[in-house]
């Protein structure tokens, strides 16, 4: 395996209080600030995602030509026009380091952070202070393993109808 050390590699997501991250392949909130937020996280960095986050809804804001990425897929004959195919989330990692990627934005699905959990070094997650019904969900965070260094909170207003937190966690061990 290529050497992946000097990668950094972070796991970017929108969750609920009750960890939802989506439903019906979709997200289950309109929310421009965490849209604003994922979009300036992301930027200039290569990304990784799962076949289905790639065909969601906001799939086509989020990859095109204009970026590096990787989509992970168990679909041997999955074809993609942008990015590149891979079967496992350390071939994918493998390739981003390949590529000469300094960050790695692991952007999901629930399978792909649940399989990342112990490969990432930091999660920049946007927590939106609600419960919502979803059938895609975030995995729990074990804290003996991650840290929070950061949260900045905010209450909603006339666009973003939920409260919600900007957080990041470090990996400790």
């Amino acid at each position: 395996m290529v050497y992946t050390r000097n990668m950094q590699k972070i796991i970017v997501a929108a969750k609920s209080d009750n960890r939802v991250i989506g439903k019906n392949n979709q997200l289950v909130w309109n929310m421009p600030a965490d849209s604003k937020f994922f979009l300036s996280t992301i930027e200039g960095t290569y990304l990784l995602t799962g076949r289905r986050t790639l065909e969601s809804s906001q799939g086509d804001e989020v990859f095109g030509p204009h970026r590096e990425f990787v989509i992970i897929t168990r679909n041997k004959n999955y074809q993609a026009d942008n990015g590149k195919v891979r079967y496992s989330i350390e071939e994918g990692i493998e390739t981003a380091a390949k590529d000469g990627a300094k960050v790695l934005s692991i952007l999901g699905g629930a399978k792909i952070y649940e399989q990342s959990m112990d490969l990432a070094d930091k999660m920049i997650l946007t927590e939106i202070h609600g419960i919502f019904d979803g059938d895609t969900f975030f995995p729990e965070i074990d804290l003996t393993k991650w840290k929070e260094t950061s949260r900045i909170r905010y209450e909603k207003d006339a666009e973003n109808p939920y409260d919600y937190s900007f957080v990041v966690y470090e990996r400790t061990e």
